[in-house]
């Protein structure tokens, strides 16, 4: 491939290939922008490069599409709370998110949780297309250094594409301030955008508090593998205003029970788990 004398938008003349295999892209190793041939060199915004090996170089800045899609929130304690894209370069923080995580937390969703997470992990993680697997990443603003401190994700079912395993993580100190209700609602608006219409995840049968209060709140429960439950949650549609207040009351409860990471496996994987916890 031809790349350019120079960056289009800073004039470095330090380009590098990028891209899937068979496409024309070219990334700035001082701005990083992405830049795709066609008529002049267009623009690429790095959300829409999954799989490209120059992610990390590209998202060392936010993104013109990550710039759009952010939003600054207030928790019920007044904590600011930056929530955007999760984005490839947040991959290390991920993996410190989770030492930071309490045992409890950890079991409650990965039933047999690792001491930390390994690079397959986190390109599994990390790597999304932003459409089939989605996630926000939220940040305290205000700390030192604007820490991440939660992470929810929606994984669409391959055989029934209306669904999606779903799940939120909340660091221990940033819990009960309305971050994970938070956090499920804007997944809910992003994955009804993309066609999704339930939200799945599993839970621990010793959770029963939250099970029953889920039922109450009319999400559905029936028995996975032993000691898991299936529970599903309608997204209502986006014309059906006068529901949201019935969701938020089923999502809060829904984050309360999955308040910890998406599993590491697709929901198909899920027996896979049970042979290892069995042995």
């Amino acid at each position: 491939m031809t790349i350019p004398t120079g960056c289009p938008a800073c004039g470095t003349i330090t380009l590098i290939p990028a891209g899937p295999a068979g496409q024309t892209r070219a990334v700035c190793e001082h701005c990083g922008r992405c830049w795709e041939a066609g008529d002049g060199w267009a623009e690429v915004d790095t959300l829409a490069c999954p799989g490209c090996g120059q992610r990390a170089v590209c998202e060392s800045r936010p993104t013109a599409l990550v710039d759009a899609m952010a939003s600054v929130h207030e928790l019920t304690d007044g904590t600011r709370i930056l929530i955007r894209p999760l984005l490839y370069g947040d991959r290390y923080e991920l993996a410190e998110g989770y030492q930071q995580l309490s045992g409890k937390s950890r079991r409650l969703r990965f039933f047999s949780a690792p001491k930390g997470l390994s690079d397959e992990d986190l390109e599994y993680l990390a790597n999304i297309d932003y459409h089939d697997h989605f996630a926000w990443a939220a940040f305290a603003i205000d700390a030192p250094g604007s820490p991440g401190v939660g992470v929810a994700r929606y994984i669409r079912d391959p055989v029934r594409p209306t669904q999606a395993e779903s799940a939120v993580t909340v660091l221990d100190a940033y819990q009960h301030l309305g971050l994970g209700t938070l956090l499920l609602l804007l997944l809910a608006d992003q994955a009804q955008r993309n066609g999704i219409t339930t939200f799945v995840s599993y839970i621990l049968w010793d959770n029963q508090d939250v099970l029953d209060a889920l039922t109450a709140a009319g999400a559905r429960i029936e028995p996975d593998e032993p000691g898991v439950a299936r529970v599903e949650v309608d997204i209502p549609p986006a014309e059906e205003p006068t529901r949201l207040p019935g969701l938020r009351v089923v999502l809060r409860n829904f984050a309360a029970a999955t308040l910890v990471f998406l599993g590491l496996q697709p929901a198909r994987d899920r027996q896979g788990w049970a042979r290892d916890r069995q042995g």
